[in-house]
């Protein structure tokens, strides 16, 4: 075939719409190609063989762990994390933390609780959740935790409004006392980069749709921010301030779309947005980047 044809470069035909997770929808602003090796063809990637748990199973567990503690903190009365009763979330963060790691052999163990409890040397994960929320003012009326957002919502695009079905899945809404919410997304590498990411922005627009009348109140986001564990700020905001926020929204918004509709002509060139990429990619062997010179 021609080395110009469409088909030789990772374009396989249109397919019916369907509902995508904004997850895999991320994975195809990284590269064409690999969400199509993951999610069209389904390939497996190959199992890790390390003796600690990879990032994916460490991220899985730490969500588990926050999910615990503030399940039971509210379970136990409470709801903002302020200074006066920051001593107890650290000593309730503990118990919880201490259980959880019951279920690791010891050398992950010792791992996970540095990571989540700190050391003389560095504070932990924890620390870094209960400061930021300490630090603010607004209290919370309630925290809804590993909240789904899955089915039918609105989104503004140039083109006019467009209905898209999309699955996914909030770490953490906190329902503030002002009317607004606070979403946030545990990382538990580097914050991504703002200018392209869909979930946080994505996410928001489908809490305010899906909290409109929670509780018989109507709920305005307010702030949205990654919680990173790597990368000079745990805390990263969203936007930098209340003005940018319709923008960085409504650019969200068109990136869904423009990348809904390559994926539904069926455009899936090996083209990563950073060739380094490449040299972790689980789908090196069935690519061919290499020799159709995309990349």
């Amino acid at each position: 075939s021609p080395a110009d044809a469409a088909d030789y470069h990772g374009v396989v035909g249109s397919a019916p719409a369907r509902a995508w997770a904004v997850s895999a929808i991320e994975t195809y602003l990284d590269c064409p190609f690999r969400f199509f090796a993951q999610h069209v063809l389904k390939l497996q990637e190959e199992p890790e063989d390390e003796e600690v748990m990879d990032p994916r199973r460490q991220g899985r567990f730490m969500h588990e762990v926050f999910e615990t503690f503030f399940t039971a903190w509210q379970a136990a009365g409470h709801r903002t994390i302020t200074s006066a009763n920051l001593d107890r979330a650290r000593d309730l963060f503990e118990e919880v933390v201490d259980r959880a790691l019951e279920q690791l052999p010891a050398a992950e163990a010792g791992l996970e609780r540095t990571r989540l409890l700190g050391s003389p040397a560095a504070a932990g994960l924890g620390e870094a959740v209960f400061r930021m929320e300490a630090e603010r003012s607004a209290g919370v009326v309630q925290r809804l935790l590993e909240q789904r957002l899955e089915g039918t919502f609105t989104f503004t695009t140039s083109g006019g409004a467009r209905t898209i079905a999309i699955k996914g899945k909030a770490d953490r809404i906190d329902l503030l006392d002002d009317g607004t919410f606070r979403l946030i997304d545990y990382k538990l590498g580097w914050p991504p980069d703002r200018s392209r990411a869909l979930q946080l922005p994505i996410y928001s627009v489908c809490a305010e749709q899906q909290l409109a009348s929670h509780n018989g109140r109507s709920w305005r986001l307010g702030e949205a921010m990654y919680l990173a564990f790597k990368g000079p700020r745990r805390v990263v905001p969203l936007f930098a301030k209340p003005a940018d926020r319709d923008k960085v929204l409504s650019d969200a918004q068109q990136r869904l779309a423009d990348t809904l509709d390559a994926i539904a002509r069926g455009e899936f060139p090996p083209t990563p947005d950073d060739v380094y990429r490449c040299e972790t990619c689980a789908f090196t062997a069935v690519c061919r980047k290499d020799y159709v010179g995309d990349v």
